[in-house]
């Protein structure tokens, strides 16, 4: 099988062909266009794998590819360490080198969701992006009140109601104009926000996943989504380890010379988003519902475990019992979710 790597730039890439005796049988540069990529990947003849570094473009290259390729691997640039810190790189050296590292099976493979997972992944960092500039801009509101002693109760200062006694206790014109940008900027980021909200509720209409975790306590649709974004396929991971690694709610341990260093501590790799919300919906489930997950913390914590840790363990409960909705299609059972002795530790 003749290996077919891709240094992938935003213009142009540089593409090298070699044969499993590491011959360079073709070499050019190719412009980083779907139809021109299956054109000339497609002429190569029998048997290939397309391999290239994870990057913005990989979903546009692996869409591009399927079906013209036998094998096409999206590999983690940071484990390519001979192409990071080669003296002499160009891109026809960097694309041998990958081509050379994935015949000799030395590169590490990163999944390429399909459509519309990609896209739903997408949506739900610019809702997330939205929600931070909400809360900038009512930062900034509060920080205008406070400078000018105009007192207020909870958000009252941002309700459209209250919003013309606030602008008249402002002392001039020039700040009344101020505290009224800020008030527009608010109102625009909200209507984008719910924009936002209806095109990912009208993707998730086909993803039957999104409702049957809604069904576990602490879990919502943003919750939901956002799972169901990065989770994708639960059988993609070989073990619930993997999975708890990838969502960073793993340990990390120290070694040296075999032996462990000190206590494992919370491991701060992992998706970012799938961790935030898991924690959210941890803190929902046990402090605020009666189910099986709040027992389970109350058990944690009476057998001597710390908040933080009790709340990490109904996190990882919350993550594996929805990877489990997903593998079988059924709703959230409170009987399935085990509650340990409170005296184990």
């Amino acid at each position: 099988m003749k290996t077919v790597s891709l240094d992938v730039h935003s213009e142009s890439s540089q593409l090298v062909a070699i044969t499993e005796g590491g011959e360079v049988v073709l070499e050019l540069q190719v412009a980083t266009d779907a139809s021109e990529l299956r054109r000339i990947i497609g002429g190569i003849p029998g048997p290939k794998r397309v391999v290239f570094e994870e990057g913005p473009m990989s979903g546009m290259i692996h869409d591009a590819l399927a079906g013209i390729a036998d094998e096409i691997i999206s590999c983690d640039p940071t484990r390519n360490a001979l192409i990071a810190l080669s003296e002499h790189k160009t891109d026809e050296g960097d694309a041998r080198r990958l081509a050379e590292l994935a015949r000799l099976g030395s590169i590490r493979e990163v999944y390429v969701p399909p459509e519309p997972y990609r896209t739903l992944r997408s949506l739900l960092v610019h809702d997330y992006h939205l929600m931070q500039r909400i809360t900038g801009v009512k930062n900034r509101i509060k920080a205008m009140c406070r400078r000018h002693v105009i007192r207020y109760r909870g958000g009252s200062v941002y309700r459209s109601a209250n919003r013309g006694g606030v602008m008249e206790r402002l002392p001039s014109a020039e700040l009344r104009w101020q505290m009224g940008s800020l008030y527009r900027e608010l109102d625009l980021f909200r209507r984008e926000r719910v924009g936002t909200h209806r095109i990912i509720r009208r993707i998730c209409k086909g993803i039957p996943d999104v409702a049957l975790l809604m069904s576990i306590p602490g879990v919502g649709p943003i919750t939901a989504q956002t799972i169901v974004a990065w989770l994708v396929d639960p059988r993609r991971f070989k073990s619930r380890n993997a999975l708890g690694s990838y969502a960073g709610l793993g340990l990390s341990q120290g070694w040296t010379n075999w032996q462990p260093i000190g206590r494992a501590k919370a491991s701060k790799r992992g998706q970012r988003m799938l961790k935030r919300v898991l924690f959210l919906a941890a803190y929902a489930a046990a402090l605020r519902s009666g189910s099986a997950l709040a027992r389970r913390y109350q058990a944690r914590r009476d057998s001597g475990w710390e908040h933080k840790k009790a709340i990490r363990d109904v996190a990882r409960k919350i993550l594996n019992v929805a990877a489990r909705i997903c593998r079988e299609g059924c709703a959230y059972d409170d009987t399935r979710v085990s509650v340990p002795d409170a005296t184990s530790k």
